[in-house]
């Protein structure tokens, strides 16, 4: 005789085995989900560039544009293109540029290149800086206004007011930044009662320190002195020459009295 289990337990065992199944399914993981990849796996973004210590320049971007000094000109007649990056003027008649504390006049200037960096001056040009005490004329003139650096040509003059002296020559290179002159062919210089005569000049206008060779002559009161290479500081009261050394002294004679 069969011995059936009471009811109550058939419907526990069905409960109990429809509980674990459901466990088991939801323990799985579904089969469509893609696997989250973790944080260390995503693609770390672009390192940016360190930033600049203090005290650092900026960006020479900045520097490209504010870095020129501004400029204004004048003339009779003005024919040229003003696009950006494009800039190619012809000034013709009584020209007048001003860039910074310099002031040039001439017959005929073309500016060209970005902002008019370029400025190329012919005819009666005459160049002024009062606030660093020098003027210049010449037959022609290349000037850069980026680098304040000048090159004239042609029975150029130059005058240092600050330092009373004249430098006569066929070319001459300047640079407004290191006030340093330069100076070739046929070069005369004059200061107080001296005349120094070169081929070739290179003259500090900060320290007066002058340096000329190339067949240079000194002449003074007292007589004339002439060497390969004839070097001056200061007040230039002290020449120093050297190579072939030659030279005179004059005296003054005394007029005889009653």
């Amino acid at each position: 005789m069969k011995t059936r289990a009471p009811f109550w337990l058939l419907i526990i065992v069905m409960i109990f085995t429809a509980f674990q199944a459901g466990f088991a399914q939801a323990s799985k993981p579904a089969a469509s989900a893609q696997p989250t990849a973790p944080a260390s796996s995503q693609q770390a973004p672009a390192p940016s560039q360190p930033a600049a210590p203090s005290g650092s320049p900026q960006p020479a971007a900045s520097q490209t544009t504010e870095g020129k000094k501004p400029i204004t000109f004048s003339a009779r007649s003005v024919q040229g293109v003003l696009a950006k990056g494009k800039e190619n003027t012809i000034l013709t008649g009584s020209v007048k540029i001003t860039t910074g504390s310099l002031v040039i006049t001439a017959d005929r200037v073309e500016l060209s290149g970005e902002d008019y960096v370029n400025v190329v001056c012919s005819g009666n040009v005459v160049a002024n800086d009062s606030e660093k005490g020098f003027s210049l004329v010449a037959e022609k003139l290349n000037y850069q206004r980026d680098t304040e650096i000048g090159i004239a040509q042609g029975k150029v003059a130059v005058n240092d007011t600050k330092n009373n002296t004249v430098i006569n020559a066929e070319w001459v290179r300047f640079d407004q930044k290191q006030s340093i002159f330069e100076a070739a062919v046929s070069v005369l210089v004059l200061k107080e009662d001296m005349s120094i005569r070169a081929e070739y000049a290179h003259y500090n206008r900060d320290t007066e320190e002058i340096r000329l060779h190339g067949g240079a002559v000194a002449i003074t009161e007292t007589g004339q002195l002439q060497g390969d290479t004839i070097t001056a500081s200061s007040d230039w009261s002290n020449l120093q020459i050297s190579g072939e050394v030659s030279g005179n002294i004059t005296s003054k004679e005394k007029t005889a009295t009653q």
